[in-house]
């Protein structure tokens, strides 16, 4: 098995502005203390495949602005979700979205060969 270095990293990369950039948006829209339906929808829907395609182009890996959408999702799914309903502040759902980034961005970087190092 070999892990792409490159991937793994753009995952984390990724992982980490969907955590900065979906914090923001609930630290703007929630002024009123009441986050509602249209706000969500404007938070959930845009923003992860936003943070994908930055950095995948800041990166200039744009084949990979697929795979890093899906690690975006998964990231706003399982960790920022519910770090944000315990209240979380900009940094922990940072910290939180780089962790999950990471977390699912295994599941795009491991590939089967001989060798089980890390590649580039």
């Amino acid at each position: 098995m070999r892990i792409s270095g490159r991937i793994f990293l753009t995952a984390i990369l990724t992982g980490l502005f969907t955590g900065l950039f979906i914090a923001s948006a609930e630290e703007f829209f929630s002024r009123d203390r009441v986050f509602g339906g249209t706000e969500a929808l404007a938070t959930f829907v845009p923003l992860p495949p936003l943070a994908a395609l930055l950095v995948s182009v800041g990166l200039r890996q744009r084949r990979l602005t697929p795979r890093m959408t899906g690690v975006a999702y998964l990231t706003l799914a399982i960790p920022l979700l519910g770090i944000g309903m315990g209240g979380a502040n900009v940094l922990q759902q940072m910290l939180g979205g780089a962790t999950g980034g990471g977390f699912w961005g295994l599941v795009f970087a491991i590939r089967s060969s001989r060798a089980g190092a890390i590649s580039k």
